[in-house]
């Protein structure tokens, strides 16, 4: 594909609610958007969308990147897998920017093949799980800290046909996070996959105990139960933990989930395309699990309308009929760039509207 064009911006979205994450409550997102258009008018987006503890740059230097890439870009040659080596060095240490220019590139080579994204990643990306699926199991955030509030959220999740529910877990006492935990599970019923959220705020005994408290309630598993860079702790946890560990701030860089997979210290992988340098790259990742016997979810990383599709289509080429992933960002910003996904009965659509199905 030869590009003649190549636009980056800064966006700033307001959260509907705020977002308590590890590293704090966030009232806005900041990310980039970028436009390739090729000689024929054909026209490709993707979304730089870097997020305070996942070893990105910062939206600020992914835009930088981005305006300056734009002589590599127009006038040349590019393929969303394969990239000129002076465009590869440009954005080398900079897996947002990355993401951003693999996943422009993808949407646009789909467009042009006039056919979803889903199957041309399926078609381009490697070894995938199975069939390209049109409808991607979600789940659900349980945000409410409140127990009672906690089972009427978990009650809701249920009726509307979500598969798993995820609470955010280390509050500041283990009772709090087994009341909690207590009513998720009995709000949902025993079908239902609760998953638990550490954002790293365990070390290693206190993950082991609360592990053990948590397993009565047939959690699915707990993800990120200690500091992204405990490896070694990992290891340690996971020789009896009576819960299955899931690793995502672990694994937002390839170093990460190349550890992790060597180890085999977790038994799943929450992957985002937005910090690994893109759908392509990601389901490249995915497939080195699948070897490894570890399982594979996907997940936004509060992107825009955008880039959350561009998870959505990463997923649904993965074509695991049993996963259930982090899709979902309806009501998550006051107003986004284009149509959120929607998650009716717990699935999220992949239309047959050739690439991303959407334009900002």
């Amino acid at each position: 594909m030869r590009l003649v064009a190549a636009r980056a911006r800064i966006v700033r979205l307001r959260f509907a609610r705020p977002v308590r994450t590890a590293s704090g409550d966030f009232a806005e997102r900041e990310t980039v958007l970028l436009e390739l258009r090729d000689a024929d008018g054909v026209t490709g987006f993707g979304e730089a969308a870097p997020w305070p503890g996942f070893g990105t740059e910062t939206a600020e230097q992914s835009s930088a990147l981005l305006i300056a890439a734009e002589s590599l870009l127009c006038g040349a040659e590019h393929e969303a897998g394969r990239w000129t080596p002076d465009l590869d060095l440009h954005l080398s240490g900079a897996p947002a920017a990355r993401a951003a220019v693999q996943g422009a590139l993808w949407d646009l080579a789909a467009r042009r093949a006039g056919r979803p994204l889903a199957d041309q990643l399926a078609s381009g990306a490697g070894a995938m799980h199975g069939e390209v699926l049109r409808r991607v199991p979600t789940s659900a955030l349980l945000v409410a800290r409140e127990p009672g509030l906690l089972r009427e959220a978990a009650a809701r999740a249920r009726e509307t046909g979500h598969r798993a529910v995820k609470i955010k877990l280390g509050a500041a006492t283990l009772d709090e996070d087994v009341a909690r935990t207590r009513a998720a599970r009995e709000g949902l019923g025993p079908a239902v996959r609760l998953r638990g959220d550490a954002n790293g705020a365990w070390h290693v005994r206190r993950a082991r105990a609360a592990l053990a408290a948590l397993a009565e309630f047939d959690v699915d598993y707990v993800e990120q139960p200690l500091a992204a860079d405990d490896f070694d702790g990992f290891v340690e946890l996971h020789r009896d933990a009576p819960v299955r560990l899931a690793a995502d701030e672990s694994v937002a860089s390839e170093k990460g989930v190349s550890c992790l997979l060597s180890t085999g210290a977790v038994d799943v992988v929450v992957l985002k395309p937005a910090t690994l340098g893109g759908p392509g790259r990601a389901l490249e990742l995915a497939t080195r699990a699948r070897r490894a016997g570890i399982e594979v979810v996907f997940s936004h990383a509060f992107e825009s309308a955008i880039g959350a599709r561009h998870v959505l289509h990463c997923a649904a080429a993965w074509g695991d009929p049993e996963a259930v992933h982090g899709l979902c960002t309806e009501g998550l910003f006051a107003t986004d760039v284009a149509a959120p996904i929607g998650c009716p009965g717990g699935l999220a659509e992949v239309t047959g509207t050739p690439g991303l199905g959407i334009a900002p």
